[in-house]
């Protein structure tokens, strides 16, 4: 199967709204959730999210979320296609 872990917990956390939902989502642990997301960050330069009593998408967070969508789509049509 194609995918990214990156971008699935990214797109998991701002499904689920926090580091916590997205884990039990996943089936793997909230530190590694945030492993994930620490990593996306680090590698993309910005952050995604302004961490608080509310997790909210920073700006930046909220642009990259439309590419991430964009991503995980032609991951999920790659592995339909070919059966993965």
């Amino acid at each position: 199967m194609l995918q990214d872990s990156k971008i699935r917990a990214f797109l998991a956390v701002t499904d689920k709204g926090s580091f916590s939902a997205a884990a039990r989502k996943l089936g793997v642990s909230q530190p590694a959730v945030s492993l994930q997301i620490s990593a996306l960050e680090q590698m993309l330069g910005f952050s995604l999210f302004e961490r608080g009593p509310v997790l909210r998408l920073t700006p930046s967070g909220e642009t990259f979320r439309d590419y991430a969508r964009r991503i995980q789509q032609a991951y999920d049509l790659a592995n339909e296609a070919f059966g993965l």
